[in-house]
C-alpha cells in the first residue's frame, strides 16, 4: 500500500513574480514607468498552476490476512481426530528503499483460538545499505545456503519445523536470525560474510497436540539447554560464489551450533552442540535439464563417535534434476546420501534395544507441479522416501488465486514409517489443511 501526498503552487505566467496593473482603456502599465498606447486592447493570460511531483512515501506498507487450519486424518486413542491448529494471522509490512540506506520488517499478529494462543512474532526486521561493491543488513534477516528442495546439508540456519508438519505456507518453513551480513562483489565473485550474535535453535514439536518420538522414559521432564549469548558463542559464516562456466557455484564454511538438539538420557536435556561445516553448491544446464549437487561435511563435537549425546561426524551429499515438459509442466527428482563416520563406535556405545541410525542413509524424492487457467491454479505434488529407515513424507497441493490479492491453498500431509524414523515419528500428524490469504 501506497500512501502518497500531493500539493499544487501558483506560479504567475511570466515567472518573474512582478505585477502588471491594467488601465481603462485596456493598457497595460509596468509598475514605476510611463503609460503606453497599445495598438489593441489585449486581455492578459491568467496565471497556470503547475501539480508538483508526487513525493514517494518514506515507508511502502505491504501485508496480508490469513488463515491457516489443518485438521488430523490418521489418529488413535491417543491422538484422536481433531483441528492441529485455528492459526489467524495478520501481517504488516515495512519497506523503505533509500539511496544509501533501506528497512525491511515483516511483523505478524497472530491467534489461535483452538490452542488457545495469541503472539506477536517478528519474523524481519533489518537495516541495509547498499553500494557498487558492498551490500550490508544488519538485523533480524531469513538466511538461506544451498540448492536442495526440503533437503538441507549447507543450510545449516534455524526453521520451524511445526509450521512445516501443521500445513504453514512453506515461507514459514524458516526464521530469522538476528545477524550482520555483507555481500562484497569483486571480479564476477560474490563474497558474503555472517556474524549471528544470537543463538535461534530450530522449533521441534513439544507437548501433547503432536505427536513426535522422545528417546526419554514417559513422563520424564526434560530441559532445553540452548548456548549462553556470548561473543565466544557467536556463529560464522561465509560463502563465496561465482559463475564456472554455465554453473552458479559457491563454496560455503560455517562454525556455529547445530539448531536441532540432541538428547541426553543420563541428565534429561536436550542440548545443542558446536558444529563446523565446509561444503559446496552447484546449479546450472545440462541435457536440457537443470543439474543441481551440494556437498557439506558435519565436523561435531564427537570425533570418536562414542558419544550417544552427540552426533557423530557425516558426509552429506545430494543430486538433483529438474526438467521442464510442455503444457507448464515441471518435473524434479533428488537422491540424497548421509554418510556417519565412526559407525563402529556408534554401534558398540548403543544401549541394548536401542534404535540404530544406518550407516548410509538414502532419501529420494520426487517433485511435480502445473499451472492451468493463465497460471491462476498451481498443483504440486512432492513425495519423500527413505529406503534406509523406511519411512516417508508426501505432500499435495492445489492453490488458487480468486484475485490479484486473494488467494486459497487446500493440501494433504502424509507421514508414515516406523516410530523412531525421520518421518515415521510423524504419522499420527498427517492432517488436511487449508489457507486462505488477502494481501494488501
Amino acid at each position: 500500500m501506497i500512501l502518497p501526498g500531493v500539493g499544487q503552487a501558483d506560479v504567475p505566467a511570466d515567472g518573474s513574480g512582478s505585477t502588471v496593473s491594467e488601465t481603462a482603456d485596456g493598457s497595460t502599465r509596468q509598475p514605476d514607468a510611463p503609460a503606453t498606447e497599445e495598438p489593441a486592447a489585449t486581455e492578459p493570460e491568467k496565471p497556470q498552476s503547475r501539480p508538483r511531483q508526487k513525493k514517494p512515501p518514506f515507508f511502502e506498507v505491504h501485508g496480508f490476512l490469513q488463515n491457516n487450519s489443518s485438521q488430523r486424518i490418521v489418529t488413535s486413542s491417543q491422538f484422536p481426530a481433531e483441528l492441529l491448529k485455528l492459526e489467524n494471522r495478520a501481517q504488516l509490512e515495512l519497506i523503505h528503499a533509500g539511496t544509501k540506506w533501506g528497512w525491511h520488517s515483516k511483523t505478524d499478529f497472530i491467534w489461535d483460538p483452538d490452542n488457545r494462543y495469541s503472539r506477536v512474532d517478528s519474523r524481519e526486521a533489518y537495516l541495509t545499505s547498499r553500494s557498487s561493491r558492498l551490500d550490508l543488513s544488519l538485523g533480524q534477516q531469513i538466511i538461506t545456503w544451498g540448492v536442495g528442495d526440503l533437503l538441507f546439508l549447507t543450510d545449516v540456519f534455524p526453521k520451524d519445523w511445526v509450521a512445516f508438519i501443521t500445513g504453514a505456507p512453506i515461507e514459514y518453513l524458516k526464521k530469522g536470525s538476528i545477524a550482520a551480513k555483507a555481500d562484497y562483489y569483486v571480479g564476477g565473485t560474490t563474497i558474503e560474510g555472517i556474524w549471528i550474535p544470537v543463538f535461534e535453535p530450530d522449533t521441534l514439536p513439544s507437548g501433547n497436540k503432536l505427536a513426535f518420538f522422545s528417546p526419554f522414559p514417559p513422563g520424564t521432564p526434560v530441559q532445553k539447554v540452548d548456548p549462553p549469548t556470548t561473543f565466544g558463542n557467536s556463529q560464522f559464516g561465509l560463502r563465496a560464489s561465482r559463475m564456472i562456466r554455465d554453473y552458479d557455484t559457491s563454496f560455503y564454511l560455517y562454525s556455529g551450533w547445530d539448531p536441532r538438539p540432541s538428547p541426553n538420557l543420563t541428565s534429561s536435556t536436550l542440548e545443542h552442540h558446536h558444529l563446523l561445516m565446509p561444503g559446496l553448491s552447484f546449479q546450472g544446464p545440462f541435457r536440457g535439464t537443470l543439474l543441481s549437487g551440494e556437498f557439506a561435511y558435519y565436523q561435531t563435537e564427537d570425533s570418536p563417535g562414542t558419544n550417544l549425546a552427540i552426533p557423530n561426524p557425516s558426509l552429506r551429499w545430494l543430486l538433483g534434476l529438474e526438467r521442464t515438459l510442455p503444457g507448464n509442466r515441471v518435473v524434479s527428482f533428488q537422491f540424497f546420501q548421509e554418510f556417519m563416520t565412526n559407525y563402529g563406535a556408534y554401534i558398540a556405545s548403543l544401549p541394548p534395544g536401542s534404535p540404530r541410525q544406518p550407516r548410509l542413509d538414502t532419501i529420494l524424492t520426487v517433485r511435480y507441479r502445473d499451472t492451468l487457467r493463465g497460471e491462476t491454479v498451481k498443483r504440486t505434488i512432492f513425495a519423500l522416501y527413505g529406503p534406509s529407515e523406511r519411512d516417508y513424507f508426501i505432500n499435495a497441493e492445489w492453490r488458487q488465486d480468486l484475485t490479484d490479492t486473494v488467494w486459497y491453498a487446500l493440501g494433504v500431509n502424509l507421514f508414515g514409517g516406523r516410530a523412531w524414523t525421520t518421518y515415521g515419528q510423524f504419522e499420527k500428524d498427517s492432517n488436511l489443511y487449508v489457507t486462505v490469504r488477502r494481501g494488501f
